[in-house]
């Protein structure tokens, strides 16, 4: 493997806080809440046991913190204070992502569920199923976007429509997933955002368990490690880089940006 250092612009720092185009302003007519129940669970990994305490809680607000272990499981999602005649849909999108690695595959696409009536998510048509939060090793904490949106009409959207708004998305098997064109999918369907609620997940003993257990993830367990006693420590920005570039071997720029990828493969 090769361990020749190498500047990586952006890798390993936030995004540059430059706000969504699509990400609504203000207060929101329609009551949106997304509810998680998350059993007590116990993590080994990394020579240590991480204990995942059980937790009911819902995200009604912006900035919600969660762990990716609590918010595994599908959600249950409510919306109140509208019409029984109107029709939704459910967008969740992770967007961060774009500073972190230095691959172009932000926004994801992590739900979508259309067509929704008499205010009940569970009557809507799943397009894209619910995946969890799954940020690598060494990668900062991400805000996951849910967004309801209010229908003109009944929407004929399928999966294999998907691909029509992420033309950008050259990931051979993500194709409608990353890229995803967020204000073209809103513009196209004549879509209003009515509800919004998001909630910031960074890495936790289920999200390395996961890495290590997974085969699917491929990721061994000095990378899914790194960062505690007895691990390599999590690359970080020279001084005076501005957190712009940051050295690290192209080993470990390729596992992060390759087991994010991977991921997303797994959760859909």
């Amino acid at each position: 493997m090769l361990s020749t250092l190498f500047i990586i612009p952006t890798l390993l720092v936030l995004s540059s806080g430059t706000p969504d185009s699509w990400v609504p302003p203000g207060d929101l007519p329609v009551n949106f809440t997304v509810t998680f129940s998350a059993p007590e669970t116990v993590y080994n990994v990394c020579n240590r046991n991480f204990t995942q305490s059980a937790r009911n809680f819902s995200v009604d607000t912006t900035g919600v913190v969660v762990t990716p272990g609590e918010t595994a499981n599908a959600p249950t999602m409510t919306i109140a204070g509208a019409s029984s005649d109107d029709m939704f849909s459910i967008l969740m999108i992770d967007s961060d992502g774009k500073g972190d690695v230095g691959l172009p595959i932000f926004p994801i696409l992590h739900m979508l569920i259309t067509n929704i009536t008499n205010a009940d998510p569970s009557t809507g048509a799943v397009i894209d199923p619910y995946g969890g939060p799954m940020p690598p090793p060494c990668i900062a904490a991400r805000t996951y976007h849910y967004l309801l949106f209010k229908q003109t009409s009944a929407l004929s959207l399928t999966v294999a429509d998907l691909p029509t708004y992420t033309p950008n998305c050259s990931f051979s098997g993500l194709e409608g997933q990353c890229n995803f064109e967020v204000a073209n999918f809103m513009s196209t369907n004549n879509l209003t955002t009515v509800g919004y609620v998001t909630m910031v997940a960074g890495v936790d003993g289920y999200s390395r368990w996961s890495y290590v257990n997974n085969p699917a993830l491929g990721q061994n367990e000095a990378s899914a490690c790194q960062g505690f006693d007895g691990y390599d420590p999590c690359p970080t920005a020279p001084p005076g880089s501005g957190s712009v570039n940051v050295m690290m071997s192209l080993s470990t720029a390729m596992a992060s940006a390759w087991c994010l990828v991977l991921s997303i493969f797994v959760l859909n």
